[in-house]
């Protein structure tokens, strides 16, 4: 309807006439079912989608603009106009409760980030809007009233490490999808851990979303600590899961993500009562790489700030073998390799 999408965008000019807001968030319901207009006929929101999002960036060019897929719904149109400035996907439990995949495992994360990567040309990154602590937030945080740090931590180390960030600090921390509400409160230790992980995200975005899915791959890599799992992506419950890409021609990446202590393979720490992993020290790892590595290094936002921290290696027969000096939620080992002959 050009009128309406005439109407909504002389409204947005008045709106960009007071206030410096930077663009515009299009929001939806997801897939509703079928729907109808006045006379009867079926609507296909998708296709309307994508024609109110080329109205609204043709009126305001110079604008950022983002559209909300719920649940993936429209995400082919909505990301096939190329008028956008990264993929926003709403993530729920159930699909949007009308048929959709199922979104509540960590391994789904991985899957909408893949999509969006292919459906971009791998142009843009991934937001999620996820809201942790879900259930306890609707029953008005009984209890302690406050989010659950390891259920929050846990989940941003998997969103972080595998390329994309997660929409869920204003005046507080969302819960829900109404953002004015604020049932739970962050703890003074989730306050001041969220920092290093921000800040953690920024300084090292080169590293986590300088490339994107068609550079990762599956480490074949192992450890001889007789108490811990170690296995390669999808995450494994009471385990350790290692995620890797290839970042430029010399820097392999392997993210170690601590599920050890947990049987819960959601995101969502719906009752806020994810454990807290077991923090672990001193874990001796082998990497096979055909490559001559010249430099291991780690860091962490759970550990010295984020600072990194060059480790002693070998390499022997292609398998270099280093200790990791620990990992809580979430470690990041980089290999630097030598340049091709």
């Amino acid at each position: 309807n050009a009128d309406w999408q005439r109407y909504l965008c002389d409204r947005n000019d008045e709106v960009y006439r007071l206030f410096d807001f930077d663009g515009y968030q299009i929001d939806q319901l997801g897939n509703r079912g079928p729907r109808y207009d006045a006379t009867g006929r079926e609507v296909h929101l998708p296709r309307a989608y994508a024609s109110f999002i080329k109205a609204v960036k043709k009126r305001r060019p110079q604008k950022r603009l983002i559209m909300n897929a719920v649940s993936g719904y429209g995400d082919a149109e909505i990301i096939g106009t190329g008028k956008l400035d990264f993929c926003y996907n709403e993530v729920w439990g159930n699909g949007n409760g009308y048929g959709g995949t199922s979104e509540a495992a960590f391994a789904n994360l991985y899957e909408i980030i893949k999509r969006n990567d292919s459906l971009s040309r791998h142009r843009l990154p991934t937001v999620f809007a996820a809201y942790l602590n879900y259930d306890k937030a609707d029953h008005g945080g009984r209890g302690d009233k406050l989010m659950n740090t390891p259920g929050v931590l846990l989940t941003d180390a998997v969103m972080f490490a595998l390329g994309g960030s997660h929409l869920e600090l204003g005046d507080h921390m969302l819960s829900r999808e109404y953002f004015p509400a604020a049932p739970l409160a962050m703890s003074p230790e989730l306050r001041e851990a969220i920092v290093h992980y921000y800040d953690f995200l920024t300084a090292y975005q080169n590293w986590l979303r300088g490339t994107t899915s068609r550079h990762a791959f599956t480490p074949r890599i192992s450890t001889t600590s007789v108490d811990v799992q170690l296995t390669a992506w999808p995450p494994k419950s009471d385990a350790i899961t290692a995620f890797a890409k290839q970042v430029g021609p010399r820097q392999q990446v392997v993210h170690l993500l601590n599920f050890l202590g947990t049987n819960d393979l959601s995101w969502r720490d719906v009752d806020g009562t994810r454990p807290e992993p077991r923090l672990v020290r001193q874990l001796p790892l082998q990497l096979e790489s055909a490559a001559r590595v010249v430099r291991v290094w780690a860091a962490s936002p759970d550990l010295s700030g984020g600072a990194p921290e060059l480790l002693p290696f070998t390499q022997r027969s292609g398998v270099v073998s280093v200790t990791l000096p620990a990992l809580h939620y979430w470690t990041m080992l980089v290999l630097e390799l030598a340049p091709a002959r």
